[in-house]
């Protein structure tokens, strides 16, 4: 297993693996650590609110510039008392908050330390940078001023940071852009200064590399962070008994083999009156990011409760996945609390599931325990032979064989005017696998006639964990 951000640089002819360097952003909370890591980042990546306390796991993301490369993080917030949700125990939260912070610092190469500049410095600002100070004088420390809406107004906001210790304050405002081309050229400086103290200055010739992304989703608390956990082998996600910990949607970089994953951890999906009933910020934008992560992913894996069995809401969510055409493997988790189960108790719960779960039938089902290792090599697995149907591609001679096998047991529908005839059919595309049928009238094929075809198709060519499309063309004179 490889690390997260990698580049690959020419060596002798050879590549050589090089690992990307890393800026992470520190401050206590509600500073506009996330949105500043949005306008560096150029995307949407966090999850941005006027509450302390929304960031809670740390957040990667790759920045790309004429200049340098780097790997970006976002923290949450240190040494300050946040508004927590109710249900949220503060005192173990904020200590797993740090955990993750101190994490981050570990492979920093640079700190981007943030403060507000409409309120001053606080005494948290001073004791995070004493901290900084004793903990990480061998990395260089970027002072940044935020919430400074102009260069005039920024002049004047940053004067008193100089006490801080850190140097020359950067005045930027996240939200306006204003002072984030000289912050980012103080990072670059940063990267450049780390590269001649290690005698590093190579030519880099970076390559695009192409992340699989698997997406786990699920209602909340059914263990999607312990899994990721699991199968990162670390403790990369903040995990809690209570419900609503993760907030953000959270991308993890690893190369497993030779295949390279972004494992992205979701925030719990709750029925949708629920959260439109709610007031709530975070949980509504939870919500629209997860959302989004199944739009973009290659694979979902759909987490269950084996205790509660499949809901509403989980054929919902299963819903989310078919229609963005994204391969699916459900994972029974906490499969562990019936120790005495056989394997014929798996099979019949199997069966149970997928009949109750009609609309992703073909998804693959492993069963599991985020606590066990070996509950790594079953998603993994599953999710590498969903990738390979995903990816799949057959004969045009032998899906026309198919086909005709599937006609002569079951022929096309047909009117009180005219019958339906297919003249041969072809695979578009991948991911997913998607078949047109040139037919003499499109309009005849209903939904149960595509129903059989699809199921024809799985019976005789596999397609396990990957939805199939369908799609019924007139055959031009």
């Amino acid at each position: 297993v490889r690390g997260l951000f990698e580049a690959d640089e020419e060596e002798g002819g050879s590549k050589k693996k090089r690992k990307l360097p890393t800026v992470v952003i520190v401050g206590r909370p509600n500073v506009g650590k996330s949105a500043l890591f949005n306008r560096l980042s150029g995307r949407q990546a966090a999850l941005v609110a006027d509450i302390p306390g929304v960031t809670r796991d740390r957040l990667y993301t790759e920045v790309t510039s004429e200049d340098k490369d780097f790997v970006l993080v976002d923290t949450g917030g240190l040494f300050s008392e946040s508004d927590f949700k109710n249900d949220l125990n503060p005192e173990v939260l904020r200590g797993k908050m740090t955990k993750q912070v101190g994490a981050a610092l570990e492979e920093a190469l640079a700190l981007v330390f943030v403060v507000d500049g409409q309120e001053g410095v606080t005494l948290s600002d001073m004791e995070i940078a004493k901290w900084l100070r004793y903990n990480h004088s061998d990395k260089r420390i970027i002072l940044s001023v935020n919430k400074c809406e102009s260069t005039s107004i920024g002049d004047a906001l940053s004067t008193d940071f100089w006490k801080l210790g850190f140097g020359e304050p950067h005045a930027v405002s996240a939200i306006s852009a204003t002072g984030i081309f000289e912050l980012m050229e103080s990072i670059q400086g940063a990267i450049e200064e780390n590269e001649h103290k290690k005698k590093a200055s190579k030519t880099a010739a970076s390559e695009e590399k192409e992340y699989t992304k698997i997406a786990f989703v699920g209602r909340p608390n059914v263990g999607k962070s312990s899994m990721v956990n699991n199968i990162l082998r670390s403790n990369r996600m903040i995990v809690n008994d209570a419900s609503g910990t993760t907030t953000n949607s959270v991308d993890s970089y690893i190369t497993i083999g030779e295949s390279d994953y972004c494992f992205i951890d979701t925030a719990g999906l709750r029925k949708l009156a629920s959260v439109q009933g709610t007031n709530d910020v975070i949980e509504r934008l939870s919500v629209k990011q997860s959302l989004r992560s199944i739009r973009e992913s290659d694979v979902t894996v759909l987490l269950l409760d084996a205790a509660m069995g499949p809901t509403k809401q989980d054929f919902r969510i299963a819903e989310e996945c078919q229609k963005h055409g994204c391969a699916c493997v459900i994972a029974i988790n906490k499969w562990d609390i019936f120790p005495d189960n056989s394997y014929e108790d798996q099979l019949e719960y199997k069966e149970f599931l997928l009949e109750s779960m009609r609309n992703i039938s073909w998804a693959k089902v492993v069963f599991t325990s985020a606590l066990e290792n070996s509950s790594r090599k079953k998603v993994i697995r599953a999710v590498e032979s969903c990738l390979s149907e995903y990816n799949k591609r057959l004969p045009t001679a032998l899906l026309n064989s198919i086909v005709q096998e599937a006609v002569a047991w079951n022929s096309p529908p047909c009117s009180s005017t005219k019958a339906g005839k297919i003249y041969y059919c072809t695979q578009a595309s991948v991911r997913p696998p998607s078949f047109v049928f040139f037919v003499n009238h499109p309009d005849l094929f209903d939904d149960q006639y595509t129903k059989y075809m699809e199921n024809q198709l799985r019976k005789n060519a596999g397609y396990e964990g990957t939805p199939l499309r369908i799609y019924w063309r007139g055959k031009a004179n």
